[in-house]
């Protein structure tokens, strides 16, 4: 069976076809991606480095020294393998292979934040995260969250722990595909859309108001 040849798009865009470009253009992050995702075995075995590809094969993605000694089997320059998050990396990659059944590639290049647990949505909350797109069962907006989207993408199940419509929106919060736990959570982040309608009306008279007083 002929084997396929294609390119690993490595540093600044570099498209690498054989291993000597691939060492000259290395990115630890994007040789890990690849390791996670299966390409870079495919690579190597299609371009015949099957001795390379023994000791990529033969390596613990589980160890803290992984990004170095990939970098050692693949030959490269070792010196930002010890600056990138490696197992960051490969978790998100093996996340994003996760969610191809739900989004397409153009898609999940924009997917900048994705939470698969509850643990991950609030640490996204905390550094600032204004988009997360979620991937699990459930997850709780928690009181301290405020200025998200939270986009669902396998119809997660949404909680609140903020009751009150008007508290939700002064949150600022956004929820868009998912299911609500129960009626009352579905009431506060979604409200009865007759009165947000009078509401906003409401909100845009009191500005205009406003405005007219100060040109006077």
């Amino acid at each position: 069976m002929k084997r396929i040849k294609f390119p690993l798009v490595m540093k600044n865009g570099a498209e690498a076809r054989d291993i000597e470009e691939l060492r000259e253009n290395f990115d630890i992050g994007l040789a890990a991606e690849y390791f996670s995702n299966g390409k870079l075995e495919r690579w190597l075995e299609n371009n015949y480095y099957d001795d390379i590809l023994q000791a990529v094969r033969g390596l613990d993605s589980s160890g803290q020294d992984f990004g170095r000694r990939l970098a050692e089997a693949l030959g490269a320059r070792q010196e930002d393998a010890g600056e990138v998050d490696v197992q960051a990396v490969m978790r998100r990659a093996g996340l994003k292979e996760k969610l191809k059944p739900y989004v397409s590639e153009e898609q999940l290049e924009g997917m900048d934040h994705i939470a698969d647990s509850q643990e991950e949505l609030e640490r996204l909350a905390k550094e600032g995260c204004g988009r997360v797109y979620l991937f699990g069962e459930g997850f709780s907006i928690t009181e301290w969250m405020e200025n998200m989207e939270c986009i669902g993408v396998n119809r997660p199940t949404v909680s609140l722990e903020i009751r009150s419509r008007e508290e939700f929106k002064k949150k600022n919060i956004k929820l868009r595909d998912v299911d609500f736990a129960d009626e009352e959570t579905k009431k506060a982040a979604l409200g009865d859309s007759v009165t947000d309608v009078y509401n906003d009306l409401l909100d845009v008279l009191e500005l205009y108001l406003k405005n007219a007083q100060k040109a006077l």
